[in-house]
């Protein structure tokens, strides 16, 4: 029986620097995006200076780069001073007001007692911290949609007629969630909604060189190729094109060759789940759920271990995914008899 790494170090390698290929890269540079960069940056200025921020809320389609530009502008602001507190947080990850509290008391690296603390006074908690170290909090609540309900928004609203200074960024794919909330929460808070555009073939081309450049051997790929990637995919979305010229690299060294082909592309493209999944404005990880499905239905335990080699994510962060797949109605569960109060699943494309 062979050894099936034998070799492994002497297969060509095509990819230099994998992580420029994957989804949580930071550029060093951000093309096509200096108008939203530009607004970004003009709405948080006023916190430098304890000033009442605008508040921004921004949507558009995965991909198009709402959140890459949200970072890309917090380590800015992190660079340039240390007067604002910061704090990211993902709404489907962290869906409940505690849980962005929680999020909040991290990033102020406040401690708190064991016996635990009510939502209030956790808040009290938020609140004398920036009163006592005059530090304005900018709170980046990505996937908005995920929250369960706009308390959150309410409590923070009330705070800032009180003169604490929150700022406030709202990502989401939803462009029809502001006119959602509750009414007295956008008189307070006095969102500008700013939209995010699909990126047009040539600026995907663009990036795909930039990313290439820095990720890929010299040689192993060309223009043309990088052109069918952009063409390959049928939304403006840069997250998918760059994870199909990612998995193009893979699939040829796979082969054993040093050069990508155009058919790389098309074998790639083909293996995908044939569904329209620009219209569904999906994440890097519900797209990871359905390329892990596509083979078959698996039960839960199995599709966590899939997923979390991929991207490290806790079970309760996946359970979230799995959530949002479902009221999307690309994935059905069954659940599983089985002895315990937690009842396995299995998971399956529609």
């Amino acid at each position: 029986m062979p050894n099936y790494f034998d070799g492994s170090s002497d297969d060509p390698s095509i990819i230099k620097f994998e992580d420029i290929l994957l989804p949580d890269h930071m550029p060093d540079e951000l093309g096509h995006r200096d108008k939203e960069l530009q607004v970004l940056a003009d709405s948080i200025k006023p916190l430098l200076s304890r000033r009442t921020p605008d508040n921004l809320f921004l949507f558009g389609p995965s991909g198009c780069g709402k959140t890459t530009c949200v970072k890309y502008i917090l380590k800015q602001l992190t660079d340039h001073s240390s007067s604002v507190l910061p704090v990211y947080v993902n709404c489907w990850e962290n869906p409940t007001q505690m849980a962005v509290y929680n999020k909040i008391i991290e990033a102020m690296r406040l401690p708190l007692p064991r016996r635990g603390l009510a939502t209030d006074e956790i808040f009290s908690r938020i609140t004398e911290y920036v009163k006592n170290y005059n530090k304005p909090i900018l709170l980046i609540l990505d996937e908005m949609d995920g929250l369960r309900h706009d308390k959150l928004l309410y409590v923070v609203s009330r705070a800032n007629e009180q003169k604490l200074s929150f700022g406030i960024i709202g990502i989401t794919n939803n462009k029809e969630l502001l006119s959602k909330l509750d009414s007295r929460v956008r008189s307070s808070l006095r969102f500008s909604d700013m939209e995010f555009k699909d990126y047009s073939e040539e600026q995907l081309i663009s990036i795909l060189r930039i990313r290439a450049e820095h990720a890929l051997v010299p040689g192993s790929y060309d223009g043309r190729l990088l052109t069918k990637v952009a063409r390959s995919v049928e939304s403006g979305s840069a997250r998918v094109v760059i994870e199909r010229l990612w998995k193009s690299a893979k699939h040829a060294e796979k082969a054993g060759r040093s050069k990508i082909m155009l058919q790389d592309v098309e074998d790639v493209a083909s293996a995908e789940p044939s569904l329209k999944l620009s219209e569904y404005n999906l994440s890097s990880e519900e797209l990871l759920i359905l390329e892990i499905l596509k083979d078959g239905e698996l039960p839960s335990s199995k599709l966590y271990d899939k997923f979390i080699a991929k991207i490290p994510k806790t079970k309760r962060q996946i359970r979230n995914y799995l959530e949002l797949l479902e009221k999307k109605t690309l994935i059905e569960s069954e659940d599983v008899e089985a002895d315990g109060m937690l009842k396995p699943k299995i998971f399956r494309l529609r």
